[in-house]
């Protein structure tokens, strides 16, 4: 018997709209009336599902940064952490600076970074402009970064470029260079995290403390960053929007993100719980 479903958010939970849909919604609330726990695993700041667990009432659990944190969101308890060296923070902004990169930080509870100029940046500030006050994510502009991962607690570095490939080129230098670890998270953001950080282990974490089997975890996903997940619970879903190595790695493929695949494949699975 399943006891946990778990769901990436971006290409996954998430429509092209960035918004649950109704259909999803209904769906991942109807778990808990079967005492099914849901949990969010994002490579987001877990300060950035703010909106989603709004909408979403029995969302207390976020694996955020891709595995670098969980913490329940309703009372802020960190529930599990690791985070980079102030050292490691240093030696990733040389290599992205050599390579022409822009990059800023996800800290423990706010965005860092001090470009006021950061593309992606500038993607949450939009974003910020358009949700009611509590759903806001946290954002900081510093003079110096540097100086700022001395005194914080940082969870990730989000590095961007246009070019996945020049990505990947630059992950093999970082894991070359530095103790941190750097994966792709979609086609133009790559993940700088310590060492050992994935949603995987996250899951195998949470589940211990929580008492539950893996093998009883469902988990969705659509990205290179879910494989793992995938490929460790009892049942792997990738979307039908995912990259075709998501989609051999799992065990089952779900509709679209734009279909309310997630939602769909709960009816399946949990009889009609959408309904």
């Amino acid at each position: 018997m399943y006891r946990m479903v778990v769901t990436d958010l971006d290409g996954t939970l998430l429509n092209s709209q960035k918004q649950v849909s109704d259909a999803n919604a209904k769906a991942i609330y109807k778990l808990k009336d079967q005492n099914i726990t849901f949990v969010m695993a994002t490579g987001r700041s877990d300060v950035m599902t703010k909106a989603y667990t709004k909408q979403l009432k029995n969302a207390d659990i976020v694996i955020g940064c891709d595995g670098a944190v969980i913490r329940n969101i309703r009372t802020g308890e960190i529930l599990y952490e690791n985070h980079l060296s102030s050292e490691t923070c240093h030696k990733t902004f040389e290599i992205c600076k050599k390579y022409g990169l822009q990059y800023y930080v996800f800290a423990k509870d706010e965005l860092v970074s001090d470009d006021p100029q950061n593309e992606r940046f500038l993607i949450h500030q939009k974003f910020n402009q358009t949700v009611e006050e509590d759903e806001e994510i946290p954002m900081r502009i510093v003079d110096d970064l540097n100086e700022y991962v001395k005194e914080h607690i940082i969870y990730k570095i989000v590095v961007s470029h246009n070019d996945k490939n020049y990505l990947d080129k630059v992950a093999e230098v970082v894991k070359k260079e530095t103790d941190a670890d750097a994966i792709r998270s979609g086609k133009k953001v790559l993940a700088v995290k310590a060492m050992g950080v994935s949603k995987a282990e996250a899951i195998k974490k949470l589940a211990q403390k929580l008492g539950i089997w893996i093998k009883d975890i469902i988990a969705f996903g659509d990205e290179v960053n879910d494989i793992e997940m995938l490929t460790l619970v009892g049942l792997g879903i990738a979307m039908e929007n995912a990259d075709d190595v998501v989609k051999e790695a799992a065990d089952q493929i779900a509709g679209s993100n734009d279909q309310d695949g997630v939602g769909k494949e709960l009816e399946k699975i949990f009889g009609n719980a959408g309904k």
